[in-house]
């Protein structure tokens, strides 16, 4: 059982990486570098942003507040239930008004409105490629990460299901999933690139059929190799210019474990490399942050960072990692 303070660390590692890496969101790698130098250094405001000029400095977008949506739902009934998560993400994008803040994904967007129109929570996500289901995985590990890798699979699956249940969206998932599960049982690096491809061929084995599409697991045993052999200004390049930083699951999952190779547990590193990154620089950065938060056991964020994204986001207000309801 890990302790709420962990929980509570690994939370503020991704909203930060959400907050930091908005304003770079789908900005080019050469745009960032010039800019912003080849790593950004700090929050930049929104009015510098190419899609989120319209949000307030550090905001959040739907990476930190769905994965609080749902931790909150899973914590309060120690399960993850696909239907419940539904529901739970149907209130989300209302209660947010997510869609007018454009950032709720493509293939989340597609299936909430199908659910919305009376398809079954089974059918709906049978097209969802995007990078949602990863971004959103976190809240199924940190709510059971006593779960082992059989109940842990399922509860992935479950999360994913209503708008991602694709084999490109679940290896992804997967793959993150389990390589954050065995950070937070204190695994070496090489420990969780060996947990992550687990993860990745449990959750294929839960996909409705294998569709032809990059592997994430062939893209986090790249990176591995990657990671040990590139400066991060040069990996940052490659990632974007070879691999792909959009919104395709194996673009996203390559790029944080890249990221997280290469910064291993400085998480404030992490954050600024997926931030620096171009493409869907938000969910990178949040997804690296917190992985390397689980890994490093804590973090090393500026606090004016931090207390920045704090009082900006109602939502992280008193313990959101605890249930509030």
């Amino acid at each position: 059982m890990i302790s709420q303070t962990t929980v509570q660390q690994i939370f503020t590692a991704l909203a930060v990486g959400d907050a930091v890496g908005m304003p770079t969101e789908f900005m080019t790698r050469s745009a960032i570098c010039t800019r912003f130098s080849p790593l950004v250094s700090a929050l930049i405001p929104s009015g510098q942003s190419k899609n989120h000029s319209d949000l307030p400095f550090a905001s959040v977008t739907d990476d930190t507040e769905q994965n609080l949506y749902l931790y909150r739902l899973y914590r309060a009934e120690n399960c993850v239930d696909a239907h419940a998560t539904a529901k739970r993400l149907l209130d989300w994008a209302e209660e947010t008004d997510a869609v007018s803040k454009k950032y709720i994904g493509p293939s989340s967007l597609s299936a909430l409105n199908a659910i919305r129109s009376g398809t079954p929570v089974e059918e709906a996500g049978k097209h969802g490629t995007t990078c949602g289901g990863i971004m959103r995985t976190p809240s199924a590990v940190l709510c059971r990460a006593h779960a082992n890798e059989r109940e842990l699979a399922s509860d992935i699956y479950h999360c994913l299901l209503c708008t991602h249940n694709t084999s490109e969206a679940l290896e992804a998932a997967g793959a993150y999933g389990f390589a954050l599960h065995a950070a937070l049982g204190g695994a070496t690096r090489k420990e969780l690139l060996s947990a992550a491809v687990r993860g990745g061929e449990a959750l294929l084995a839960f996909a409705p059929e294998i569709d032809c599409a990059p592997s994430s697991i062939a893209r986090v045993r790249e990176m591995y190799k990657l990671a040990a052999t590139h400066r991060p200004d040069e990996l940052l390049d490659d990632l974007y210019a070879v691999y792909g930083t959009g919104l395709p699951s194996a673009d996203v999952c390559g790029a944080v474990f890249g990221i997280f190779f290469s910064a291993k547990n400085d998480v404030w590193k992490a954050i600024r490399m997926g931030a620096s990154v171009g493409g869907d620089t938000d969910t990178i950065a949040a997804l690296a942050g917190a992985l390397s938060c689980a890994y490093a056991r804590g973090h090393n964020i500026p606090k004016d960072v931090v207390e920045s994204v704090f009082s900006q986001n109602p939502i992280l207000h008193g313990s959101p990692w605890e249930d509030d309801n």
